[in-house]
């Protein structure tokens, strides 16, 4: 276990609530992640009065207060569930913003160390934490974000490690750096892996390596695959001694080979930009998939 004395989380968690079943995940993902860190938890609520329905017999300028009060009620009720499930109820924060729930978190992970996010959301007033916000949080947070699924919100442990996807990026060395910390501190292994020839499929890549094998080409690329993967691992080794580390080599298009990773793994950690299998992560189809297709909670570490 890490000392938690030394957590590198000293500003805290900030968690994205609108009572719907992907944000509760969220609420309780964070608050157990606050709990193995030591960290304070930030339980934040944001009411659109863009999104407010409107009625020809409603009266607009009692909007703000009745939306305000309905969410405050809607906050409470999130402050209450993380509090729930502290050891420390009294770390734990609410904040009722006003404006784009994605704005509004991006906004607060300025002074986070974590932001976290459901996967859905709902609610009559405001767009909740939709699969759009999750996305947008992702791509504009100034921390590590994190998306969880209501149907799999899983913690890293024994029995379920930390995936990291690395290339030879900035980005990729904080998605590790991140992901080892956090797979120390869960008491889980740590599986690095590096998606190599993004062109191709899987079936087409073990085709290409039967019909060459033995070629100076398909030598050198799994030469320098293995050393890529073998140099995170030293790195993390370097802080972590005592960390159980796995590495591992794959091939085809990277969101497509990480995504089913996740039906075993605590966490999965990507970088927001890298070369390789992680070119355009955040800008195309490779987050949309690992965030839309992966069961486990998705880390997205900005470089």
């Amino acid at each position: 276990m890490v000392d938690q004395s030394e957590h590198r989380l000293a500003k805290g968690i900030v968690v994205g609530y609108d009572d719907s079943p992907g944000s509760i995940a969220a609420l309780e993902w964070a608050a157990i992640t606050a709990n193995r860190w030591g960290a304070t938890l930030t339980v934040m609520h944001s009411v659109d009065l863009a999104a407010a329905p409107m009625e020809p017999a409603y009266d607009v300028a009692r909007l703000p207060d009745s939306l305000g009060e309905a969410g405050r009620e809607l906050l409470g009720d999130g402050v209450a569930r993380a509090r729930q499930l502290m050891t420390q109820p009294s770390e734990v924060a609410g904040l009722l913003a006003l404006g784009s729930p994605a704005a509004e978190l991006v906004n607060a992970s300025k002074d986070a160390d974590l932001v976290v996010t459901g996967s859905r959301g709902r609610g009559p007033f405001a767009a909740g934490l939709l699969g759009s916000v999750a996305y947008a949080v992702t791509a504009h947070a100034a921390c590590p974000a994190v998306v969880v699924h209501p149907e799999r919100p899983v913690q890293p442990g024994h029995d379920h490690p930390v995936v990291v996807g690395v290339d030879e990026s900035q980005a990729s060395e904080s998605a590790l750096d991140l992901a080892a910390e956090m797979a120390a501190i869960s008491d889980a292994a740590l599986h690095i892996v590096h998606v190599a020839h993004g062109s191709f499929s899987p079936d087409a890549q073990a085709y290409v390596e039967s019909a060459l094998a033995g070629t100076e080409h398909t030598k050198a690329v799994r030469a320098h695959a293995e050393d890529l993967v073998g140099r995170a691992a030293r790195r993390a080794q370097a802080t972590f001694a005592n960390l159980p580390i796995e590495t591992e080599v794959l091939y085809g298009s990277a969101g497509h080979v990480l995504s089913p990773l996740g039906a075993h793994a605590g966490l999965i950690v990507v970088g927001t930009r890298g070369h390789g299998g992680f070119a355009g992560l955040l800008l195309g189809s490779v987050s949309h998939t690992v965030i839309h297709e992966s069961s486990c909670p998705v880390v997205v570490v900005r470089g």
